[in-house]
């Protein structure tokens, strides 16, 4: 069986001056994608992933955990979660404590995702070095964990300390499933290594492979065989009732998402980037430059755009290629329009949906 997921960047399509943001139409854009996602535990999905982004109308979900709370009150099946939560820009106390929370208010629904972060631009703003996100985020985890385990907890490492301290509540569930973004070897080892979930987006469809391979391996090396229902794949995803009327409305949408992305995320300098962010170097070049083709996109998966069979036919192929058990739909994007969005949601439930819940990977 595998899993399909919603999963949201939630931009704001408008006007990107700050100057003229329009708080009746970011209004109105909060309130019908919360529609789109309350429509979606109907429409066969099993949960949704918000994101966190900061400082650019790239994302207009600085603390997801607030979706979380406010779907949670509005369904009852699916399960909720953010992917991913950014520990360098939370102290990992308060993600502990929220995670608590939000695990009794979606009645064991919560799946927690997070991440050390890779959008320069963020870390910039914010002032929090690169260099040390990757410690920063091996130690928030370890805290985490440790502040919903035990009814009291010390902790004293490079970055937090604490001393004979718990947390209130404490989650409904013993064990939370922890999800982190993982795309270079590293943190791909580590997720498995600590039996964590991981996903990974962008990369064709045969790199994939090699990056579940890499966790498998990882995992085997741990003492544990790893399973598909650990790794997701996250696409963009546009579904139309004909092949042209998809292209038409995917191509122009997935190219404003494109130019948000890379003026919010790419490196300015990537013969240069930061000490532990070398993988980022190969990864990001293609996206620094104009030289990516919407039909490249489509062509290596990132994209799967098309009538509900030339969609399923797309998909089922690349979960069937990587041997993962979760996908993610990256549906809604650039300036898409809640019509054209639902319409493209309705279809991949009908067809798409029960295509991977009847795999068996």
């Amino acid at each position: 069986m595998v899993k399909s997921w919603l999963f949201e960047i939630f931009s704001y399509p408008y006007d990107p001056d700050p100057a003229k943001f329009d708080p009746q139409l970011c209004k109105e854009l909060y309130d019908w994608k919360l529609e789109s996602w309350v429509a979606a535990e109907d429409q066969g999905f099993d949960g949704v992933f918000f994101s966190e982004h900061h400082f650019t109308p790239y994302s207009i979900s600085p603390s997801p955990n607030l979706l979380v709370a406010t779907l949670a009150q509005r369904t009852t099946r699916m399960h909720i979660g953010v992917m991913a939560n950014i520990t360098a820009f939370h102290n990992p106390r308060r993600l502990a404590e929220e995670g608590a929370m939000l695990d009794h208010l979606t009645g064991g629904r919560l799946e927690v995702g997070l991440g050390r972060g890779v959008d320069e631009p963020e870390f910039i703003r914010e002032g929090v070095k690169m260099e040390e996100t990757r410690a920063r985020f091996e130690e928030s985890v370890a805290l985490i964990q440790a502040a919903w385990k035990e009814p009291t907890w010390s902790f004293h490492g490079e970055f937090y300390n604490y001393e004979n301290v718990g947390i209130w509540p404490r989650p409904l569930r013993p064990e939370l499933p922890i999800w982190v973004t993982a795309l270079s070897p590293n943190t791909v080892a580590w997720a498995a290594k600590n039996n964590f979930r991981f996903t990974s987006v962008f990369s064709p469809t045969e790199q994939m492979r090699t990056i579940f391979d890499g966790y498998k391996k990882a995992a085997a090396d741990a003492g544990r065989e790893a399973q598909p229902s650990d790794m997701g794949v996250c696409r963009n995803v546009f579904i139309a009732d004909s092949e042209q009327e998809a292209r038409d409305l995917a191509e122009p949408a997935f190219n404003a998402l494109f130019a948000a992305f890379k003026e919010a995320a790419v490196f300015h300098d990537l013969d240069n980037v930061p000490a532990g962010y070398e993988h980022y170097q190969s990864f990001f070049r293609p996206f620094a430059g104009d030289d990516v083709s919407f039909d490249a996109l489509v062509a290596m998966g990132a994209i799967c755009v098309g009538t509900p069979q030339t969609v399923r036919d797309q998909i089922v192929d690349q979960i069937e290629t990587i041997g993962c058990g979760n996908f993610l739909n990256w549906g809604s994007f650039g300036n898409l329009t809640k019509e054209q969005t639902m319409r493209s949601y309705q279809l991949f439930g009908e067809h798409v949906a029960p295509a991977l819940r009847s795999l068996n990977v």
